[in-house]
C-alpha cells in the first residue's frame, strides 16, 4: 500500500510514460509527459530533472534545461543523486560552451558550478555508485584526484 496521493501517482505515471517514450527515440513526447508531470505536482523533483537533463542533452537547450534543474533542485536540495544530475550537466554544458561559446552562458561559471553540486553530492554520502561517479567527475574538473 502506497501512500502517495493520486496527483503524485499521476505525475509519476506521466514521468514512466517519458522515459518510454524516450527510449523509443520520441523525445519531443518524451518531454511533453515531463512537463504533464510538473502540472500535476509542481515539486515533483524528479520531472523537473529529467525536463533538464534532456532539455540540455537531447536538445541543446541549455539555459531552458539548467533552468528545470534549478527548480528540481529548489524542490529537493539534499537528494544526492539530483546533485550529481546537476553536476554532470553543469560539466556538460560547460564543455559545450568551450567548443561552441553561446551568449549569457560562462563555461568557466559552469564549470564552478559543477564542483559545487558534485561536492554537494558527496557530503550528502550517496550510494557507492554515484558516490564514485561524482569523485570521477570531480577529479576531471578540478584535475586532481579526490579521496
Amino acid at each position: 500500500m502506497t501512500d502517495e496521493t493520486p496527483v503524485l501517482q499521476s505525475a509519476r505515471d506521466s514521468l514512466k510514460a517519458a522515459m518510454a517514450l524516450h527510449t523509443q527515440g520520441n523525445i519531443d513526447g518524451a518531454l511533453a509527459e515531463a512537463r504533464n508531470a510538473i502540472e500535476a505536482a509542481p515539486d515533483f523533483s524528479d520531472a523537473h530533472s529529467y525536463l533538464g537533463s534532456t532539455l540540455i542533452t537531447r536538445k541543446g537547450r541549455f539555459a531552458d534545461g539548467l533552468e528545470a534543474l534549478a527548480q528540481a533542485e529548489a524542490a529537493s536540495p539534499d537528494d544526492p543523486t539530483l546533485q550529481y544530475t546537476l553536476g554532470w550537466c553543469c560539466e556538460f554544458v560547460a564543455h559545450r560552451l568551450s567548443r561552441r561559446p553561446r551568449p549569457g552562458l560562462d563555461p568557466d561559471e559552469l564549470y564552478q558550478r559543477a564542483e559545487g553540486h558534485l561536492r554537494r553530492c558527496l557530503e550528502l554520502r550517496p550510494d557507492a555508485k554515484i558516490r564514485d561517479d561524482a569523485k570521477d567527475l570531480l577529479a576531471t574538473i578540478i584535475k586532481e584526484d579526490v579521496e
